[in-house]
């Protein structure tokens, strides 16, 4: 069996404790296991995957809560001749487009912002627009930008980079320079590492809510605050960062992760969030919270450590912080992934298996159907910040799942039909 098995992924665990050992001994573990394991193929799927790219260049979007398609078919990808193998840099060339279904460009605009894991956070804010994050050079700061296909021009340019936005609502947005100095896979190089004095405020630091329409920007959770929700003795010595926000469907609230490090050692808790009144509530505080999606406006779909302690996918109510089993029992062999749900269904991915190979998992979050629709090989360049997650994103009507891949050996975006 070419999956990690519950004593390989125990070990994990317990080395997670010393990062620069657990390195080590996975990326010697991991190629010894492919030579073991490899398969004579690097992709094999349900339906052929097209790609979203021109000419030799490589393809991606970012990151799995956001469809980079609209519901008029058009589609946002990064565009780059830089290798992406290698760690993001400022002189590498990048462009975002919108294609249509054709493959014909509609909008090519340039970037100077972005990272391999998330892009430029560009996402569609209805059929007409999208927003992005850029870097303002003269104002040396990150903002965001919004521009519409049909005018073919920006039409709204904010003070703030967003994480994650509420149609023309509002937007939240959250402090890259500070992702970048903890966590470079999502921050931005464009500005110098945050301080020791620096990460050391948290009272001024957090997330903000900025209104779409007058641009007033409020810091709306403060880090302190988020501390203060269940203070532990070790907050003092430890650094702290937000990031992940994901607001619930109808608006009224939203989820994010706050991770804090102690002598190395990582914790995660998952906090909601009212959109209106700012009351922040703890949903998780066991240690690890991965990845999560709202299932419904009430329930969470998410990888994360239980209250048994147990690691896996689970269902947490965010009305009353009850987990409860997901009911895809087969998922448990696969272990982490990225899912994105739509109605009944998800479709989520896998980390590389013993043969490099990634996993991509059509699952019913009610029923505990589990389809595997495909799995694509990922090599060792790509690895660390340059790394490729599968990332899989539903189309809004869930017949198409586009997700980014390197089993050709160049990273690209795919899309690929789910309704047989």
């Amino acid at each position: 069996m070419s999956y990690y098995n519950p004593l390989e992924r125990t070990i994990a665990r317990i080395l997670s404790r010393f990062p620069l050992l657990k390195q080590i001994a996975k990326s010697t573990y991991s190629r010894l296991m492919y030579a073991r394991n490899k398969k004579s193929y690097k992709s094999k799927s349900a339906a052929t995957p097209s790609a979203f790219s021109t000419s030799s260049n490589s393809s991606f979007f970012g990151y799995y809560d956001k469809p980079p398609e609209n519901s008029k078919g058009l589609v946002l990808s990064c565009i780059t001749d830089a290798n992406t193998s290698k760690v993001p840099a400022l002189e590498q060339k990048l462009e975002l487009y919108v294609f249509d279904q054709k493959g014909d460009v509609l909008v090519q605009l340039p970037l100077n912002a972005h990272n391999w894991q998330q892009g430029c956070r560009a996402h569609w804010l209805d059929d007409d627009l999208f927003i992005y994050n850029e870097f303002d050079k003269q104002r040396k700061k990150y903002i965001s930008r919004v521009y519409s296909v049909l005018q073919q021009q920006e039409v709204k340019r904010f003070d703030y980079p967003v994480q994650d936005s509420f149609k023309t609502e509002y937007f939240i947005s959250l402090n890259y320079r500070r992702l970048m100095t903890l966590r470079p896979d999502y921050g931005y190089r464009n500005l110098e590492n945050l301080n020791a004095v620096e990460l050391a405020n948290l009272t001024s630091d957090g997330l903000w809510k900025v209104d779409y329409s007058t641009g007033q920007a409020d810091l709306f959770v403060s880090i302190a605050q988020a501390c203060d929700l269940k203070p532990i003795t070790d907050f003092n010595s430890a650094v702290h960062k937000f990031n992940h926000v994901m607001i619930s469907p109808d608006g009224s609230q939203f989820i994010f992760m706050h991770r804090y490090l102690i002598g190395g050692q990582r914790f995660d808790r998952l906090i909601l969030v009212d959109a209106n009144t700012g009351e922040l509530k703890l949903l998780a505080d066991y240690g690890m919270v991965s990845h999560c999606f709202w299932a419904d406006g009430n329930t969470i779909l998410g990888y994360m450590r239980g209250p048994d302690g147990k690691d896996a996918y689970w269902l947490l109510n965010v009305n009353t912080a009850e987990f409860s089993e997901l009911p895809c029992k087969e998922l448990a062999k696969f272990g982490d992934g990225h899912p994105h749900v739509h109605g009944d269904w998800f479709i989520t991915d896998t980390y590389p298996d013993k043969a490099r190979m990634q996993h991509l998992l059509w699952c019913n979050w009610k029923t505990g159907e589990v389809n595997e629709v495909g799995d694509f090989f990922h090599g060792f360049q790509f690895n660390g910040e340059s790394r490729c997650d599968l990332h899989p994103r539903l189309s809004l009507d869930g017949k198409r799942v586009y997700f980014d891949s390197v089993f050709t050996g160049k990273r690209q975006l795919y899309k690929m039909d789910l309704s047989s």
